[in-house]
C-alpha cells in the first residue's frame, strides 16, 4: 500500500475503475470506518454487490421477463433473460458464501468467489443472440466483483 493511502484508496486504485469504487464505498455511512479497516471494507463491498444483484434478480428481472411475456417479445431474448436469472441466482450464493466466510473469519476464498461471479456476469451477457438488454447491469455487476476481489487481496 502506497504511503498515506486509506484502505479504501488503496483498493479502489487497483480496481478497473476508480471513480466507481469510491462512489460505491462512500456511499456506505461505514465507509469511514473502513479507511482502516478491511472487515468492514469487506462487508460494505460485499453488501453493495448483494444489493445489486438482489435488485436485478427481484425486481429487474421478473418485470422483464414478465413484460415480454405479455406482450409476445423475442423469444431468444426471453430466454436469455430466464438463463440471466439462474446466473444472478448462482451471484447471490457466492456472495452468501463470502459474507459467511466473513463471519466465520475464514476469508481465503473471497478473490476465487469474486472471479466466480464475474464468470456468471459473463455468461448471462454472452446468453443472448445479439445486443443484450443486461448490459448495463452486469458491467456494474463486473465493477462491483472487482471491487470485491480488491478488497479480499487485502485478506492475501
Amino acid at each position: 500500500m502506497a504511503q498515506g493511502d486509506d484502505l479504501i484508496t488503496h483498493v479502489c486504485k487497483i480496481t478497473n475503475d476508480f471513480v466507481f469504487c469510491h462512489d460505491t464505498i462512500y456511499s456506505d455511512t461505514r465507509a469511514i470506518y473502513a479507511r482502516t479497516n478491511r472487515v468492514i471494507l469487506a462487508y460494505i463491498a460485499i453488501q453493495k454487490t448483494l444489493n445489486n444483484t438482489i435488485d436485478t434478480k427481484d425486481v429487474y428481472l421478473p418485470s422483464e421477463i414478465k413484460s415480454i411475456e405479455a406482450g409476445g417479445g423475442e423469444s431468444n431474448i426471453l430466454q436469455g433473460l430466464k438463463n440471466c436469472f439462474g446466473n444472478y441466482a448462482g451471484v447471490n450464493r457466492r456472495l452468501a458464501d463470502m459474507l459467511d466466510e466473513l463471519d466465520s473469519v475464514m476469508n481465503y476464498d473471497f478473490d476465487k468467489l469474486s472471479l466466480e461471479i464475474e464468470c456468471q456476469v459473463h455468461a448471462c451477457e454472452n446468453g443472448f443472440n445479439g445486443r443484450s438488454p443486461m448490459t448495463k447491469r452486469n458491467d456494474n455487476l463486473i465493477k462491483l466483483a472487482n471491487i470485491c476481489y480488491a478488497v479480499a487481496m487485502l485478506f492475501k
